[in-house]
């Protein structure tokens, strides 16, 4: 029996087996028969151990990522390792007992040792491909669990978004002090370098360029007695903008083609209470110019003073009817009908539709039973009408089901409708984007803002407080200084650029009057693509935008907030990131 041990071909000569550093190591056995077998079993466990069949922990560098691929089903458990190990030593130490194992199983457990301790080179560069592999699939495992804990990620999981509150607690502070490092670096988005020390916010900034957006999010400065008018302010950036602004103690005048939607969502705020006695919401529909020129109008005779004007409002994908179907119920509420709440935020939208009303002799009620036209012989349609304006269709709008595409009840983090459209016009080129769709990216984008600033200036000019500010929302889809310009969504690009423009060229003319006029970049915030690519970049890249809507919201509000802290005001610039950059 031992005779046929020793002519075992895993045991006859010099054997490779891997190591952590090297190809392969050759190591030549001992002549004493008794030790090669040790010195074999040995062998057998290290190659357990090299092959990653035994757990080996893998680490961030600071911090430990975990068992590697703990649930990989076909994973020998510890328990199961330690067994084997003890089998083999206690062979190793007992030689003997190979004589009480069958001569086929014996053969069998010998042949398996054996191409495990004794690989040919073939199995070898087949074994350093697989635990290479498999190691660069754990590390972009894990690395991936480390992003999905930061903050910015955390907050997203949220079936509604709810802006994280800033870090206090010693507990949290501890664990953002101990942020882990990733094991390959990567490019922070803000400044480019590589980084592999992982924010405890952000997931895609270095912990210089993170610190700074983090603190940026919180930063706010007495406004109490300034008046801010903002335009687009039911939702994600504008809304967030505006929370700041009231937050920091301005009266704001708020528009949006969706009043009482808008209305109800500030009224669930828990602060509520503390500014609900300054904030008024107006229906604008700013793709109906005459009616832009009338808001400005009564802004002109009802408002004293205006410190603060943010051109906020943009249409970068156009949305057909169906998309906005589920708000009408509440639109066509009567006024007595809304809560009150929610209602006495709409005082001078009232008030404003009233005087549009008497100006022709009509009355409210019997209005709002006719039809709405872009055409109609009474003024002020954007104002009067202005939710009931996104129900009219375009003839490219019915190309689609609406069921299909516009599940009904189906709400995403923001409580805006899912939108399961296979594609939009921000994929589009050139030669593909319907003319109505360019011209409305025009009047909100680049007419609306003009029209505004035309307008208003006259207001801000009443007072010269010296700390008077235009935002002008823009984009970097609107920048010239560029070296690579995608192909895609060309109108909305230009209609970034006029703006632009309107900013470059205007700017110093109202800083004579003590008003900073800047254009500022929101970031990278929301997934334009449609809702089926952007899952696909989610499952196959990871990706997801490096900014949430507070830290676009804290871009918009930097240049006046920052003014009054400091006393040093930007003019005439285009801001990315907090700092100005080229045109």
């Amino acid at each position: 029996m031992h005779s046929d041990f020793w002519k075992a071909p895993a045991f006859r000569t010099d054997f490779d087996f891997l190591t952590p550093n090297s190809r392969y190591y050759k190591i030549r056995p001992q002549t004493n028969k008794s030790n090669r077998i040790a010195e074999s079993g040995n062998r057998v466990a290290q190659e357990f151990v090299l092959c990653g069949i035994v757990g080996k922990r893998t680490f961030l560098k600071n911090g430990p990522m975990s068992d590697p691929q703990t649930n990989d089903k076909n994973k020998p458990s510890i328990d199961e390792i330690q067994k084997c190990i003890r089998l083999l030593e206690s062979l190793t130490e007992n030689p003997e007992l190979l004589t009480s194992i069958p001569e086929k199983e014996r053969i069998e457990l010998m042949i398996v040792s054996g191409k495990i301790s004794r690989p040919n080179r073939n199995e070898i560069r087949i074994r350093n491909k697989t635990i290479q592999h498999s190691r660069r699939k754990e590390i972009v495992t894990l690395e991936k669990k480390a992003r999905a804990a930061t903050g910015i990620r955390t907050a997203r999981t949220a079936s509604v978004f709810k802006a994280p509150l800033q870090i206090t607690d010693q507990t949290d502070l501890r664990k953002k002090e101990n942020a882990p490092e990733l094991s390959s670096p990567r490019n922070c988005y803000v400044c480019k370098k590589e980084y592999t020390r992982l924010h405890f916010f952000y997931d895609a900034m270095c912990p210089s360029c993170g610190d700074l957006n983090y603190t940026k999010r919180f930063q706010t400065a007495p406004l109490h007695g300034q008046v801010a008018l903002i335009t687009g302010s039911r939702l994600k950036i504008g809304y967030q903008a505006t929370l700041m602004l009231l937050r920091a103690g301005a009266t704001v005048i708020a528009t949006t083609r969706f009043p009482v939607d808008a209305a109800l969502r500030f009224s669930k705020e828990d602060d509520f209470s503390q500014w609900s006695d300054r904030l008024q919401i107006f229906g604008l529909d700013l793709r109906h110019t005459p009616s832009v020129e009338l808001f400005a109008s009564y802004m002109e005779q009802t408002v004293d003073r205006l410190d603060i004007l943010v051109n906020n409002a943009a249409q970068t994908v156009r949305r057909p009817p169906g998309f906005y179907a589920h708000l009408m119920e509440f639109e066509s509420l009567d006024f007595h009908d809304i809560p009150k709440e929610a209602g006495q935020l709409l005082k001078l939208h009232r008030d404003c539709k009233r005087k549009l009303a008497s100006f022709v002799g009509t009355n409210l009620a019997d209005e709002s039973a006719l039809p709405v036209s872009w055409n109609g012989k009474i003024p002020g349609v954007g104002i009067r009408s202005s939710a009931r304006l996104s129900q009219i269709p375009y003839s490219h709008d019915s190309s689609f089901e609406l069921e299909t595409v516009f599940p009904e009840g189906q709400m995403d983090a923001d409580l805006q409708q899912v939108d399961l459209r296979k594609t939009n016009s921000w994929r589009l080129k050139l030669g593909e984007i319907q003319t109505s769709e360019m011209l409305e990216v025009q009047l909100v984008n680049a007419v609306a803002p003009f029209v505004l600033c035309n307008r208003l200036v006259s207001v801000m000019r009443r007072e010269n407080t010296g700390q008077k500010h235009i935002v002008n929302v823009s984009a970097m889809e609107g920048k010239f200084h560029r070296f690579k310009k995608e192909d895609r969504h060309p109108h909305t690009n230009m209609a970034k650029a006029a703006l632009n423009m309107l900013t470059h060229t205007s700017a110093s003319d109202f800083a004579k009057d003590g008003i900073y006029m800047n254009a500022v970049d929101t970031g990278w915030v929301t997934d334009e693509d449609p809702i089926e690519l952007s899952r696909k970049k989610q499952d196959l890249h990871d990706f997801q935008p490096p900014l949430d809507i507070v830290d676009g919201a804290a871009r918009v509000c930097d240049p006046f907030f920052d003014g009054i802290l400091t006393g040093k005001h930007w003019c005439g610039k285009f801001l990315k990131d907090y700092f100005p950059i080229d045109w």
